[in-house]
């Protein structure tokens, strides 16, 4: 029996390229366009932008003719690949996050349908931000749930060292989604909590200024391996006070930096586990990130972060069952033979 020919079709947090690259890993082969080849930004006027979209639209159809299953990641990014010029294939829908949280309910209210339509023809449906697990199953009642997925070797090791000066890094953008105000607020009390310790983040977001008033020092914003190597030698992490986290703070937890968030988060939905990492209130978190400073080696040890993101955040265990369906997918639509 042949295996069929996949396609992930867009992207968002490199969910798509993470399961192409452990696609890869078990012997499959899985084609791959990025958000910038499907929808590549352009600066310029909106006309110049929508002309250059056009221009994409013969290179995406014969990729879409070229496979004989969809996994298009994003909801609206599906009228990129399902047009006049692009041959219907049988698709896979990953709602990622403001497409189901911003935009189908936007559609909600306005008697629109062409979200919940995409959302209704395919095959299957998942969503990864948890915070959207509602909407995602109002919309499609066996919605799946499928994480952000981290990818080891692009981490690097924990460079903690006794002899430097204690750091304390905020890994997410200084912006409302990712709860700025409350984590500025955080940083002014970590800055009169322990004056001796160095605070830094990226000069990233509407807020940074004001983060930079509060006393954290700015970098510029860094390429990913870049990334990756400056929060390799921060001493303690600071992740977004959202009740849910991001791909940046699942990189600091797997390389056992220990790492906190300002209030609670919301349980996994498939199992019910919550990261193992600091939380609470500003004063719950400074005695909590006290206790890290003190032994930054017993506290990571004490958390086993690394271990939690490394098995509930990784891709290669989606891949056969991804495949699994596929192939199914494939057979129904009459593009593989039984």
């Amino acid at each position: 029996m042949g295996e069929p020919r996949v396609l992930h079709f867009h992207d968002c947090a490199g969910v798509g390229a993470a399961l192409v690259r452990a696609a890869a890993r078990q012997s499959l082969h899985w084609d791959y366009l990025s958000a910038d080849a499907v929808r590549p930004p352009h600066p310029h006027h909106p006309y110049f932008a929508a002309a250059h979209q056009m221009a994409l639209l013969p290179r995406n159809s014969l990729a879409v003719q070229r496979c004989d299953v969809l996994h298009v990641h994003f909801g609206t990014a599906l009228a990129q690949a399902q047009n006049l010029f692009t041959p219907k294939r049988p698709y896979f829908l990953h709602l990622h996050g403001t497409d189901i949280r911003v935009h189908w309910k936007r559609e909600q209210k306005n008697g629109k349908s062409t979200l919940q339509r995409a959302i209704d023809q395919a095959v299957k449906v998942y969503y990864t931000s948890i915070d959207t697990r509602e909407n995602a199953e109002t919309a499609r009642s066996d919605a799946e749930f499928m994480p952000a997925f981290i990818e080891p070797d692009s981490l690097a090791p924990w460079q903690y060292s006794a002899t430097q000066q204690p750091t304390i890094v905020f890994v997410s953008r200084w912006e409302d989604i990712k709860g700025a105000s409350a984590n500025i607020e955080l940083a002014a009390a970590l800055r009169s909590a322990f004056p001796q310790v160095r605070l830094e983040g990226l000069d990233w977001g509407v807020a940074a200024a004001q983060a930079r008033r509060a006393g954290v020092h700015l970098l510029a914003k860094l390429s990913h391996a870049q990334f990756i190597s400056w929060i390799a030698r921060a001493t303690v992490a600071i992740g977004q006070a959202c009740p849910m986290l991001g791909v940046s703070e699942f990189e600091a937890m797997a390389m056992g930096i220990p790492i906190g968030a300002l209030g609670h988060r919301i349980p996994r939905p498939n199992d019910g586990q919550i990261p193992p990492i600091y939380g609470g209130t500003i004063d719950e978190m400074i005695d909590q990130v006290r206790i890290a400073l003190d032994d930054p080696l017993a506290a990571s040890l004490a958390m086993r972060a690394d271990t939690w993101a490394l098995r509930y955040h990784v891709a290669d265990p989606y891949v056969p069952i991804l495949q699994s369906a596929y192939r199914a997918a494939a057979q129904q639509a009459g593009r593989i033979r039984h």
